[in-house]
């Protein structure tokens, strides 16, 4: 009786450690398994969040581009305009487009609401350290560029070109600028100066902005696609 009460106890042990092995296995399977599906959760919404990320670029980029090309045509209308002025050529009707140049600015704004979707879900939804950095750097740093341009343009164009213009130009309409006096608007250093101020302005600040922006859009768009064929 003895024996057979060790070899049963010896039995009941060998079924309990048995048992807390099976549950051991089990609950890790299924940790496993609870991982594997939050995981895959995860990438999938990271990659949705990419292809929103990116039409949104595919979006400023356009509209970045195009008024990329129209602050290249200004410039070369004012540049136009003080080499007509500076060769003391007689007034031309085709000048008003020029004179025109002077007093346009674009308002312009990135489309921001995925990136505010991801800052609101969390940066570290996007794996990639670099890509996750390339992002934060063009819509936190880069993408407000263009957008302030256009403001600091538009400040200057309504408190000094505007302003001027009104006492000096004729407007038959919305695009054609007549010169009350063109000899005396020639030779007046104050207009020669907005004229330059504005086209310094173009050059050193607006187009650069434009530029750097257009760039690092095409490599962030370049970088995403990576990451989503990945």
């Amino acid at each position: 009786p003895m024996r057979l009460q060790r070899i049963a106890g010896a039995m009941s042990w060998r079924y309990a450690i048995g048992e807390v092995l099976l549950i051991v296995v089990g609950v890790s399977i299924a940790l496993a398994a609870s991982s594997w599906y939050e995981d895959r959760k995860e990438r999938a919404a990271e990659r949705a969040m990419l292809q929103q990320i990116r039409q949104t670029l595919e979006i400023d980029l356009a509209e970045f581009e195009r008024n990329q090309r129209a602050h290249l045509e200004q410039e070369s209308a004012i540049i136009r305009l003080i080499e007509h002025m500076e060769g003391e050529a007689a007034y031309e009707p085709a000048l008003s487009a020029n004179f025109n140049a002077l007093r346009r600015w674009r308002q312009t704004k990135s489309n921001r609401a995925a990136f505010e979707a991801l800052r609101s879900r969390g940066f570290r939804l996007v794996q990639d350290d670099e890509l996750r950095s390339m992002i934060i750097e063009y819509y936190d740093d880069l993408a407000p560029g263009p957008t302030n341009a256009a403001l600091n343009d538009r400040a200057f164009v309504t408190s000094r070109l505007t302003p001027y213009m009104d006492r000096h130009v004729v407007f038959k309409d919305s695009r054609t600028l007549i010169p009350i006096d063109y000899e005396a608007l020639r030779r007046d250093a104050y207009f020669r100066n907005l004229c330059m101020t504005k086209l310094r302005r173009l050059q050193s600040f607006t187009l650069p902005n434009y530029q750097q922006t257009n760039k690092m859009i095409r490599e962030l768009i370049a970088a995403i696609d990576t990451a989503l064929d990945s």
